[in-house]
């Protein structure tokens, strides 16, 4: 098993280099030895076809050949090279040969033959005879001997330049695959601000490192997130319990009277009542983020909905001396009531904790085509532009001397754009400080 991205590249590439350079050397050898043995057999045809075309029958049933000077000397030698040549008659019998000792078999027909060695070509006289014409391929085997060292000489210079190059190349190529690797190796928990450097990085791996560095700054993100989210949880639920602990430690301290002991269980309970609250707005949004808060889904109209939460918060706008005001439409959807009222409650609630004595909160539900448009406007003292972007944060406040005051927790907005996400809604809002905020939330109807 090869290591590195880059062994396993020129192993690969030299497998292929090695591949291509075979395959030119067979097709190379293959042609010229197609070359050479069809010039023998062009030689060998044309010296078999003057020979028989040279001979003369006799009177007494034989034949006499009578060769030109060229051709005595062309099959005068006896080198291994030198051709050669044998006559046979109709019969069978033998006519005349170039060489005393040369004994062959007469071939059944006329053409080019192989054996062994040698090349030969048979052709027939007009007078009956079988003229053979052959001679030894050494110095052709030879040449192909030598081509095909050569050829393998050469290819192996050429592998040996093409892994050389290509192991520069594939260490180039991977020179940014490096740089990504040792960035990406650098950031951590404590370090995520660390980023690849895109100059450095081309084509599709410029793409790569873009990806990557936009992933590392939403990791960034998350971790920021996280670490302002802990740092808040603790924050909010350190708060009530050290008025617990306060409390019980005043309560031991010395022996005191009921109204005492009863001030003292009042003043924990609601510190107690305020860590349940956190708890359970974190535990929810916990469940949220783990997509295991399973919503119930029934029909229901939401009209009822918003007349019973407004109901329910009529005290609290009186004895904040705001008017509360509902003017509600049928709506019906298919959704978890107990949390569209959830919706309703924090929306109301914080209109009436962020207004001002003698002011107004209007809460409409208007059914628009397929949508059950729920509308909560107060008259308050509005949203600064800086904090806006951050209203739905979880445990971000506006004003967080007042909603503490009020016993909130910090979570109501984000638990709310969760559970109008989770019905398929949207909710958004427009405020002007100083003269007030109005939310609007637009959930699927049917």
């Amino acid at each position: 098993m090869f290591k590195s991205i880059r062994w396993t590249l020129l192993f690969w590439y030299a497998l292929i280099l090695v591949a291509v350079v075979a395959g030119f050397g067979a097709v190379l050898y293959v042609k010229v030895r197609k070359s050479v043995y069809r010039e023998v057999d062009a030689r060998l045809t044309a010296h078999a076809q003057a020979l028989a075309g040279a001979l003369e029958r006799e009177g007494g049933g034989g034949f006499d050949l009578e060769l030109s000077d060229d051709y005595v000397k062309t099959f005068g030698g006896t080198g291994r090279g030198d051709p050669y040549y044998i006559i046979w008659d109709e019969r069978g019998e033998l006519v005349d040969r170039s060489r005393p000792n040369l004994e062959l078999p007469r071939p059944g027909g006329a053409g080019i033959r192989s054996r062994g060695r040698y090349r030969e070509f048979a052709a027939a006289s007009p007078k009956g005879a079988m003229v053979l014409v052959g001679q030894r391929l050494a110095d052709q085997q030879k040449r192909l001997k030598e081509l095909i060292g050569v050829t393998v000489g050469a290819g192996f210079v050429v592998l040996v330049l093409a892994l050389a190059g290509g192991w520069w190349l594939v260490g180039r190529a991977l020179r940014p695959v490096r740089k990504i690797s040792e960035a990406a190796a650098e950031i951590s928990g404590s370090n995520m601000s660390r980023r690849i450097d895109v100059a450095q990085t081309e084509s599709e791996l410029g793409r790569l490192a873009r990806t990557l560095n936009e992933t590392f700054a939403r990791l960034e993100q998350a971790f920021d997130r996280q670490a302002r989210f802990t740092a808040d949880a603790s924050h909010e639920l350190r708060t009530p319990l050290a008025i617990v602990q306060s409390q019980a430690e005043l309560a031991l301290r010395k022996d005191r009277t009921a109204a005492e002991y009863r001030e003292a269980l009042e003043v924990t309970l609601k510190a107690a009542q305020r860590m349940k609250a956190v708890v359970e707005g974190l535990l929810t949004l916990a469940r949220a983020d783990a997509a295991q808060a399973n919503l119930k889904r029934e029909r229901l109209d939401v009209r009822k909905v918003v007349e019973e939460t407004a109901a329910l918060l009529a005290p609290l706008a009186a004895e904040r001396k705001v008017a509360l005001a509902v003017s509600a439409e049928p709506a019906e959807l298919e959704g978890d009531p107990d949390r569209l009222r959830e919706v309703v409650m924090n929306l109301v609630m914080n209109a009436l904790i962020y207004n001002r004595e003698g002011g107004r909160v209007d809460v409409t539900l208007r059914h628009e085509v397929d949508q059950a448009v729920l509308t909560v406007a107060d008259t308050g003292i509005g949203i600064p532009e800086a904090a806006r972007p951050h209203v739905f944060e979880r445990f971000y406040r506006v004003d967080r001397a007042r909603t503490r005051e009020a016993g909130g927790s910090g979570l109501g907005l984000a638990i709310t754009r969760w559970v109008i996400e989770a019905h398929g809604g949207v909710i958004s809002f427009t405020s002007r400080e100083g003269e007030g905020t109005t939310f609007v939330v637009r959930l699927p109807a049917v």
